[in-house]
């Protein structure tokens, strides 16, 4: 017999090197800030940091490890050893059921500070006085260092990777203060469906299923189940998933009411059908790709390469373009590098490949899975981080490419759901045109009193009427995410003395947070927090947030079997490797919109276009 394979759950202990740096650091951040270290002794900072969290904040909500299924339960079909599964089952052999459809929500802090709080306490104070005062938009405030499709970006991400479902049955009656114009006069919102209780423990801090797959898996343009994917691949032949082609426009399908096909489709708008699409067809473009250097491949093996190609594409992109630019720090871009090409670099890493296993030399793509202590899952807490609604804006204006000129400007309200085509509908615009606009306009700022009008009157295509920001508090609350200040405990922070340390010495914001929260420091949401406080050099969200980010953004590649351990040419090809490994995403939009390279010429290879050039006759 063999040894006893490893579970998920089996204590995690940081190396002695790991604890020496964790030791060290904590003497330092009692006088200087990570971030305001110089850039080397601030990526061992973050080093240190992720050592810690590994070992104190993944927590299990499973009795145990079983729940995660045995090798061989449920059974698996031998094509699954070396693809992707799109329900998310078989990425880990020993434990076949971690992160797929259905399985929960994990939590970064113990289980025990996440008791669902009584009704009362969800609403004190009033989430929607906290949306109205706190959250509601007063006048647009541009985060001028990004663009439109790096805002976009994100809720593309987000539609891969979490879905709550909501209670049939229960709703919450949200008090209203006097004289709200809440249409109606009485707010219902839906409670979150708690999963099926298995212990005591569940009565007291109810687990929440996904139903989406955990992994980073493109189930977003894939679907979750092995059926939806079969669908979006319909007719298609050469591994290719289906695609109307209208004019000089490829278009996701439509559905007999005039939704897109696709993957996942809730909240849609134009910035989601414009992503959706592009990697629709750069999924296309690899198996072209594939077919050209593989000839006797079958449909199938195309498309189940070309899907991993994809999806390790899009994490690449995320994790070395996406966040260095939404957190503008030279700390960080040394460290989203380090987790892909690891600390020797990218030109190093290309030239002699990987030294070893270790993820810090020579990055986390094919360093061996590992899960630290507990199986792999998304959590609560990762979930609340990503609240950014302020990102969206007002209105879009829409240019042509080619010349630069103005073309029209849409509301948001009328670009999005069934009305997300509206602009190459009805404007003779194309996808170009559109890429090209995102890339000019700014989102919004990640802060307080910037939350759109529109989601906080959110009227959806099954008749909810949401405020998007009464929402976004109660959730939290009531799936028993600590509120700021035990949260910034919980994760190894000092907590806010009171309301003006809080903001950082600004004494008007601290006064209304005073004012709302009746005097107690304590009270105050975690989302109310992250958007108060300063924001360290170039960040686009705060430190707190981040502090789940530098666990959570490692984890998900490092707990993947085909980024951590199949990393190689066995399962992605040669050219699937170097498709994933020399391609970023200005070459995705170049591959597909070649007119955009006047307006990409000043971006650089390898990172985000955060900043179009604007073009000109």
């Amino acid at each position: 017999m063999g040894p006893v394979p490893k579970k998920s759950t089996d204590p995690y202990t940081p190396n002695l090197l790991d604890r020496g740096l964790i030791a060290a650091y904590k003497g330092i951040n009692t006088f200087v800030p990570w971030h305001k270290l110089p850039t080397f002794l601030g990526t061992l900072n973050l080093a240190a940091y992720r050592a810690e969290l590994r070992q104190h904040n993944l927590h299990d909500v499973y009795p145990s490890a079983d729940y995660q299924g045995t090798p061989g339960n449920p059974h698996m079909n031998a094509e699954f050893q070396s693809t992707r599964n799109s329900d998310g089952l078989f990425n880990d052999l020993n434990e076949p059921k971690m992160g797929c459809v259905g399985m929960r929500f994990g939590r970064n802090v113990p289980r025990k500070y996440t008791k669902k709080p009584t009704e009362e306490e969800i609403m004190t104070p009033s989430p929607r006085i906290v949306s109205e005062e706190l959250l509601q938009r007063d006048k647009f405030k541009p985060a001028t260092t990004l663009n439109l499709l790096a805002a976009a970006w994100i809720q593309f991400q987000v539609h891969d990777w979490f879905q709550h479902s909501n209670s049939t049955t229960e709703k919450y009656d949200v008090p209203l203060p006097k004289g709200d114009p809440w249409l109606g006069g009485e707010m219902k919102v839906e409670h979150t469906q708690a999963d099926k209780p298995l212990d005591k423990t569940d009565m007291e801090c109810p687990g929440y299923a996904n139903q989406n797959t955990h992994w980073w898996d493109g189930s977003q343009i894939y679907g979750n189940s092995e059926e939806r994917t079969k669908q979006l691949r319909g007719s298609a032949t050469n591994g290719k998933l289906t695609v109307d082609v209208e004019n000089t426009n490829t278009f996701l399908p439509s559905d007999e009411n005039g939704n897109p096909v696709t993957g996942f489709v809730t909240n849609w708008w134009v910035g989601l059908e414009i992503l959706h699409t592009l990697f629709v067809m750069e999924h296309n473009s690899i198996c072209d790709e594939l077919a050209k250097a593989y000839p006797d491949w079958s449909s199938e093996k195309l498309f189940d390469t070309a899907r991993l190609v994809n999806c390790a594409l899009m994490a690449k992109i995320h994790t070395v373009e996406w966040t260095p630019g939404i957190l503008a720090h030279p700390t960080l871009k040394v460290s989203m590098n380090a987790n892909w090409w690891g600390i020797l670099g990218e030109k190093l890493y290309k030239l002699i490949g990987r030294i070893g296993n270790s993820e810090s030399i020579s990055g986390i793509p094919g360093s061996i899975a590992e899960q630290h202590g507990a199986p792999f899952s998304l959590s609560e807490e990762f979930v609340s981080v990503y609240r950014l609604h302020p990102l969206i804006p007002d209105d879009i204006a829409f240019f042509q490419a080619e010349t630069g000129e103005h073309k029209t400007t849409y509301s948001i309200h009328d670009v999005v759901f069934d009305k997300a085509r509206a602009p190459l509908k009805e404007s003779n615009l194309g996808f170009e045109d559109l890429f090209y606009s995102f890339g000019i306009n700014y989102p919004g700022a990640i802060t307080l009193n910037n939350t759109p009008s529109f989601l906080r009157d959110l009227h959806t295509p099954d008749g909810r009427h949401l405020d998007m920001g009464t929402v976004d508090i109660l959730r939290d609350r009531e799936r028993g995410v600590p509120r700021y200040n035990q949260f910034r405990q919980l994760f190894h922070m000092k907590p806010a003395s009171d309301f003006l340390s809080l903001t950082g010495g600004n004494k008007e914001v601290a006064e209304k947070l005073d004012k709302i929260y009746e005097g107690d420091i304590e009270k105050v949401d975690l989302l109310v927090g992250c958007l108060s406080e300063p924001l360290p050099k170039g960040f686009g969200f705060s430190d707190t947030a981040f502090r789940v980010f530098i666990l959570m953004a490692s984890r998900r590649l490092k707990s993947d079997r085909f980024i951590a351990t199949e990393w190689n040419e066995k399962t992605y090809s040669k050219v699937g490797m170097d498709w994933v490994q020399n391609q970023g995403m200005k070459d995705v939009l170049l591959r597909h919109f070649p007119g955009l390279a006047p307006a990409l010429k000043d971006v650089p290879n390898r990172k985000f276009p955060q900043r179009f050039v604007v073009t000109s006759n």
